[in-house]
């Protein structure tokens, strides 16, 4: 059984890391709705998450767009590795989430394609 990969963009505008993804040997599922991965997340057992990581300062309640996709990963893949990716803009909110919840590799863009298929590995 291959190991599955949850992929998820949020907004986007860099490389779709999907053949790299494969060429790893993971099945992956991707997903561009926070809600639809958390369920997902919910559903699945994953081994891997990579997952961009976005700050809005309109966000009243959270850090940021993938707090709930954590605390259920957390809780239904305890041992998926976790890789995100962020801007260095969010670095300090970053760093706030990072204090809460376990993050196994964090990759600046523009992502070193070597890099996260070291993390993924």
């Amino acid at each position: 059984m291959s190991q599955r990969l949850l992929f998820f963009v949020d907004e986007g505008g860099f490389e779709d890391y999907t053949p790299l993804f494969i060429e790893q040997g993971l099945s992956v599922d991707f997903e561009d709705s926070q809600r639809k991965a958390v369920k997902s997340a919910k559903k699945n057992s994953y081994q891997v998450l990579v997952a961009e990581f976005n700050h809005n300062p309109e966000f009243r309640d959270r850090v940021s767009n993938i707090e709930s996709l954590l605390a259920a990963l957390e809780s239904d893949s305890p041992e998926a590795k976790i890789v995100i990716l962020y801007d260095e803009l969010n670095q300090p909110q970053l760093d706030q989430l990072k204090a809460r919840y376990r993050m196994d590799t964090t990759l600046q863009f523009p992502i070193d394609k070597e890099l996260l298929r070291q993390a993924i590995s």
